[in-house]
C-alpha cells in the first residue's frame, strides 16, 4: 500500500471515528431533550469521504480537486450526476438494510 493510500486510510478511520462518537452523543442528547443539528458529526464525517476518496483513488484530494477543475463543464456535470445517482443509491441502499434489520 503507498502512503497516498495510507494516508487516505489513516484519515478515513480517525474521522469515521469521530463521526460516529459524535453521532452517538448527538443521539443521546436528542433523547433527553436537546435538539442538535448534524453539522457537528457531519464535518467529521466529510473528512471521513476525503479520506475515503484519497484511499479509493490513490490521489491526494488536492490533486484530485485540480484534476476535476481541469474537466471540460459538461464532463463535471456528467460525472457529478453519475456520483450523485450513486450517492443516492447507497443512501437508499442503506436505508433499506436498516429498516430490514430493525423489523
Amino acid at each position: 500500500m503507498n502512503t497516498i493510500r495510507r494516508s487516505g486510510l489513516i484519515k478515513m478511520l480517525v474521522w469515521g471515528v469521530a463521526a460516529v462518537v459524535l453521532g452517538k452523543y448527538a443521539f443521546w442528547l436528542s433523547h433527553h431533550g436537546w435538539q442538535i443539528i448534524g453539522v457537528g458529526w457531519g464535518i467529521p464525517g466529510a473528512f471521513c469521504m476525503a479520506g475515503l476518496v484519497q484511499f479509493v483513488s490513490g490521489v491526494p484530494f488536492a490533486e484530485l480537486s485540480a484534476r476535476w477543475d481541469a474537466l471540460e463543464g459538461w464532463q463535471r456535470g456528467v460525472f457529478g450526476t453519475l456520483i450523485f445517482l450513486g450517492a443516492v443509491a447507497f443512501i437508499f441502499a442503506c436505508i433499506a438494510v436498516y429498516l430490514i434489520s430493525t423489523t
